[in-house]
């Protein structure tokens, strides 16, 4: 899933920092449930901000999975749906049909934005979707943290991924909302990579960083780059 605007980015500073990801679709697609939960949030943000402003998400479901992880709630969130087909206290199985793709909020066309939140519902408990959502068949993931010379995490830092396919992503801007995973301590996700063997190229100050990178069928490949002065 090489996506234009990854979660804990500006997309190279077109955008506001993106507290989830954004899948295309054409209008009225069908969303189905990710997975098996209770409605905890459901029609249009006009009166509540479930994001930084009301009118944000637009037309929305909010979803609390019946299993936690580490014993904190996790929910997941459609928003700019074009309708909404379900009401908050419903029980709904993961395949479910919830609503329609839309561009109702923000939007800017249409598309499906979908976030993941663990510990509370809010928009300053989100985590990546892509460590959360299964990789399509014969395909894995690259995960990674790419930390400067003094060990921290440098926001927006454009990393490649080069072999059967090149994929480009950045890395997070942390805070605001945005997490790295409680286990991976991650910056940065590829999701939905072809296996094989690739390079992994990031610029860190003055210095180009480069790791093979081996990627293995519904696996996650974790690469860890620390710049040097």
């Amino acid at each position: 899933m090489n996506l234009l605007y990854p979660y804990g980015t500006t997309g190279g500073g077109e955008y506001l920092i993106h507290h989830g990801i954004d899948m295309a679709g054409n209008p009225d697609t069908r969303v189905l449930a990710a997975g098996d939960g209770e409605v905890v949030a459901a029609g249009d943000d006009s009166q509540v901000a479930y994001g930084p402003t009301t009118d944000f998400y637009g037309n929305l479901v909010i979803v609390k999975l019946d299993q936690d992880y580490k014993g904190q709630p996790v929910y997941y969130l459609y928003g700019h749906l074009s309708k909404v087909l379900v009401e908050p206290g419903q029980k709904v199985k993961r395949g479910e049909t919830v609503g329609f793709v839309g561009k109702s909020g923000i939007a800017l066309g249409y598309h499906l934005h979908f976030e993941v939140r663990v510990g509370e519902n809010s928009y300053a408990s989100t985590r990546n979707p892509l460590l959360w959502m299964e990789p399509l068949p014969r395909r894995g993931i690259v995960a990674g943290r790419i930390l400067d010379a003094q060990g921290k995490f440098p926001p927006e830092v454009l990393v490649i991924l080069e072999g059967k396919e090149r994929w480009e992503s950045w890395t997070y801007r942390l805070g605001q909302g945005i997490n790295s995973d409680d286990e991976l301590g991650e910056n940065f996700v590829f999701g939905d990579v072809e296996p094989g063997e690739y390079v992994l190229e990031v610029k860190v100050g003055p210095h180009i960083y480069k790791r093979r990178v081996v990627v293995e069928p519904g696996k996650i490949s974790f690469v860890e780059i620390k710049a040097i002065d």
